[in-house]
């Protein structure tokens, strides 16, 4: 029997985990700058350390604070999970995606405070795989799953930022 497997309408058919997505080009960044001699340890310049960290510690805080949004409402920061409601309170107001703008934020504040352009040159790439490996299919599924109310949040919230 031949049967064609149809995506199942309660999970957003991720091809893999978002985490792992963005953490494939930015561990070959970190891997890159040891293997090109770099050290892990904070770089020496005042300014570069302070913004690095203030990036590191506001992508923590947005982590945080859109899945307290998301526990609120009962659903699951795991994308995998079928999603039952449209989450648009705390930072969900801003972005359609918080905790992937986080993932961003500390990964360009690691890249930072190592002072690494491997570092931080792998932050675009792996943001540019997690949007057309991720969101889209995110996308695509929450059009599904949730409609009309999910196109009208797409046209007052900004993606990103």
């Amino acid at each position: 029997m031949n049967q064609t497997r149809r995506p199942d309408p309660l999970r957003p058919g991720l091809m893999a985990s978002p985490r792992l997505i963005f953490g494939l080009p930015f561990g070959a960044g970190i891997i890159l700058h040891v293997m090109a001699g770099g050290d892990i340890e904070a770089g020496d310049q005042l300014f570069v350390v302070v913004l690095g960290s203030l990036l590191i510690a506001t992508g923590l805080t947005l982590a945080a604070w859109a899945t307290i949004a998301l526990r609120k409402r009962g659903e699951h920061p795991d994308p995998a999970r079928p999603t039952t409601a449209l989450v648009t309170e705390g930072p969900y107001a801003y972005s359609r995606n918080p905790i992937y703008v986080s993932f961003t934020s500390v990964a360009l504040g690691i890249g930072m405070l190592l002072n690494s352009y491997w570092v931080l040159g792998s932050v675009p790439i792996a943001a540019v795989a997690l949007h057309f490996l991720v969101v889209i299919r995110e996308e695509r599924y929450l059009t599904t799953v949730i409609g009309h109310q999910y196109s009208g949040y797409r046209e007052s919230v900004r993606r990103w930022l």
